[in-house]
């Protein structure tokens, strides 16, 4: 690969601030090499962005790229009494076991690729997903389309989460399941590229309540070795905080803190129910909160973006699979942030962009991504803001966060490949991927019907019944 030369309108770094007509000299490398005032004597292929925001690539801190296709409408608009209890337990749980079951290798890569697709129109560059040991086929198609991927499969020390008559989650005796630990360790030795590889295999300890102690210090004490990080769901709901303290007499922050799981290098799904106190421990241990506002308020509730921000722990932005559409997540924390702390510079542009590029790159221990600079991989998106949608331009950042669509990027780069240009994905037949990953949901949905795991009011208010023979 011979040098680039990017010429957009304008350059953002959450470290250098907006520039107007700066040029970005990538390497054949696929490192940043400089940012120039002016690039019109180097010699280098050029691409020319006139219009258009050039800022580091979107980093998704907490996904399931599963369940995107696979709850798209179905977990939506749940009405009193569709569920018999929590959706975790009694809808999205169930439904990943049987897609976990009946699911080939063939259709999990391709559902999984389908929505990595969406990630990528959207600006995603890197994604932090977790899933179930079965979805491992995640790995190859992200390496494939060309995306920074960190994988985190899940542990659990229970071998499923079931609801209980009276709604909440039935948690079987621990340890009476094989958790996986020692499979997600050959998934590591088998895939994982190293603290700056593209591609990264973690742990995805389901959470507090459903792991004991012992796997926790484990995964803790391996992930330390295989120098990778931790992903764990954390203060998500209230079934969890109370488990917790019935269990171990404590909060979940800080069970997590004396097992060692409060520290740089493992991100915390959600936090949800974390008290200003929990969120203290976290930010001093240098944990990151991965935030996903649209997952919540999909049920109605405000994830406390305001109070994650006041707290001052290290915050990213994730998709949690309800939408893989980045620059929607980004508007919707600022907008919650503005509305809780009823200021309307709360989680501003450059701070709800800085969340999810540098401050998520840091959580993830690459000092490398996040930025526009020399020496930075070139992890780079652009969009354009030449149509009505952002005109006339005041301000590039407040544009883009405010207005703007995933429809209009421009340009997609990972470590200086281009996997979108002109709004067309370069790395992979979209309609047939669509295709592909569309019927195996399908069939999932249709054991569903067939096994009677959604429920009959949900069903019928989608026109669908179960299939003749179930």
């Amino acid at each position: 690969m011979s040098m680039t030369l990017l010429a957009p309108r304008w350059v953002w770094c959450p470290e250098g601030g907006l520039r107007e007509n700066h040029a970005v000299l990538v390497g054949a490398d696929g490192a940043i090499l400089d940012v120039l005032p002016d690039g019109t004597a180097i010699d280098a292929r050029r691409i020319d962005l006139p219009g258009s925001l050039l800022l580091p690539g979107l980093i998704n801190l907490h996904n399931h790229a599963m369940s995107g296709p696979m709850f798209r409408g179905l977990a939506d608009d749940i009405a009193p009494g569709d569920l018999p209890g929590h959706i975790v337990f009694s809808l999205l749980m169930p439904m990943g076991d049987l897609a976990a079951e009946i699911m080939t290798e063939a259709e999990v890569g391709d559902a999984a690729e389908m929505a990595l697709l969406e990630g990528l129109r959207c600006g995603m560059t890197t994604v932090l997903d977790v899933y179930r040991l079965q979805q491992a086929p995640f790995i190859a198609r992200a390496r494939g389309l060309g995306l920074r991927s960190y994988s985190c499969p899940y542990l659990f020390s229970t071998p499923g989460l079931d609801m209980a008559p009276d709604g909440t989650p039935l948690y079987r005796p621990e340890g009476s399941a094989d958790p996986g630990f020692d499979a997600i360790v050959r998934l590591i030795e088998a895939h994982d590229e190293g603290p700056r590889g593209r591609t990264r295999v973690g742990f995805g300890p389901h959470g507090p309540d459903s792991c004991t102690p012992d796997l926790l210090r484990r995964v803790e004490a391996k992930a330390r070795e295989m120098d990778t990080i931790v992903s764990i769901h954390a203060a998500q709901n209230l079934h969890e905080v109370e488990i917790v303290r019935q269990r171990h007499g404590k909060a979940p922050m800080e069970h997590l803190r004396d097992l060692g799981l409060l520290r740089e290098g493992v991100v915390l799904a959600h936090a949800m129910y974390a008290t200003d106190d929990e969120l203290e421990l976290a930010r001093a241990g240098g944990a990151a909160i991965a935030s996903c506002p649209l997952a919540f308020a999909r049920s109605g509730r405000f994830v406390p973006l305001a109070r994650f921000e006041a707290s001052g722990v290290r915050l990213g932005i994730g998709t949690d699979g309800v939408t893989l559409d980045m620059v929607q997540e980004l508007r919707t924390a600022s907008i919650f942030a503005k509305v809780q702390s009823a200021a309307p510079h709360g989680l501003s542009a450059p701070r709800v962009l800085r969340a999810a590029t540098r401050d998520a790159a840091l959580a993830l221990g690459r000092p490398d991504l996040g930025v526009v600079a020399p020496g930075a991989r070139a992890d780079l998106i652009a969009i354009d803001l030449s149509s009505s949608r952002y005109q006339p331009v005041w301000d590039p950042l407040k544009a883009f966060v405010t207005n703007g669509s995933a429809a209009d990027l421009s340009l997609v780069m990972v470590e200086g490949r281009e996997l979108l240009r002109d709004g067309r994905v370069t790395v992979a037949d979209e309609r047939a991927v669509t295709r592909r990953g569309a019927a195996a949901i399908e069939r999932v949905w249709q054991e569903a019907l067939r096994r009677g795991r959604i429920p009959r009011s949900v069903a019928e208010r989608a026109g669908r019944a179960a299939p003749a023979h179930a």
